[in-house]
């Protein structure tokens, strides 16, 4: 975190704060953000919540071989 601190660049631009940040920590940030927004969206799925419902109350079972075609491995 300190090694974070030291390479951002806090300042004003019209009297107003600025923060500056190198290019890989703002891509990692982006990245970051990205991730987080699309695991809050298919939290908030109800078709999502509902097939999981209907997964975990099957009992069907696959070989590992089916398991491998389904997946396309």
């Amino acid at each position: 975190m300190n090694t974070l601190m030291k390479q951002i660049n806090i300042g004003t631009l019209n009297r107003k704060p600025v923060v500056v940040l190198p290019a890989n920590i703002w891509e990692k940030m982006q990245a970051k953000f990205n991730e987080m927004q699309e695991d809050l969206e298919m939290h908030a799925s109800v078709s999502y919540k509902k097939s999981i419902i209907r997964a975990r109350s099957s009992k069907k079972l696959y070989t590992s071989s089916e398991a491998r075609k389904k997946l396309n491995l």
